[in-house]
């Protein structure tokens, strides 16, 4: 658990024990981080009979405070792996069933949902360095590849191969040129040649 939450931490490039601390305190997508890694930490390992209903009634309490105060709706039965990166707050939404990988982003407005393709209902399965922009919307029995892209407001009802960028409604793959190693940078910092980076 706590693995994976410091990878998730340091995808924000926070460098200093102040700069951790004003993520912690003002980061949203940390908040949801934080509380999916203590659910699914509480689902693998049981704790004694009593204790751990005790446990998981104060947990969906937090939980249920995250998601009303962060509009994030992330359920501990799902499976993401270490670095998940949420930039910004509000209507994102993982079915339970979600499997993803290392090192992903996730956007405001994203939803990864239940839908049925062929005859068959499923979730998508999401692979490493998957990047999902603003508004979209991945749907069905579906898998991501490592690399892939989705677009703002795309609507993804087809897997896609490594490093594939999909925009559009359906959406469409326009280019192989992938997620890349995306730079996350702390609050307040510019990229090299921004203007006014220090």
């Amino acid at each position: 658990m706590f693995d994976h939450f410091r990878a998730d931490l340091a995808r924000h490039g926070a460098r200093g024990r102040l700069a951790t601390f004003r993520l912690l305190l003002g980061n949203q997508g940390l908040w949801a981080c934080a509380c999916y890694r203590a659910g699914r930490h509480l689902q693998d390992h049981r704790l004694p009979p009593g204790l751990h209903q005790l446990a998981m009634a104060g947990y969906h309490l937090w939980w249920k405070v995250v998601q009303m105060t962060t509009g994030i709706l992330i359920s501990p039965d799902c499976r993401i792996g270490p670095g998940l990166y949420i930039g910004h707050f509000g209507q994102i939404i993982l079915h339970a069933d979600v499997v993803m990988g290392a090192n992903c982003n996730i956007s405001q407005g994203v939803t990864l949902g239940l839908a049925r393709q062929q005859g068959r209902w499923g979730v998508p399965t999401v692979g490493d360095r998957v990047y999902i922009a603003p508004g979209a919307k991945v749907i069905g029995p579906i898998h991501l590849a490592d690399g892939t892209v989705v677009g703002a407001n795309a609507v993804v009802n087809c897997s896609t191969t490594e490093n594939q960028v999909m925009v559009g409604v359906p959406a469409r793959a326009v280019s192989e040129k992938g997620s890349g190693d995306l730079i996350i940078l702390d609050w307040g910092r510019r990229p090299p040649g921004h203007p006014g980076a220090s």
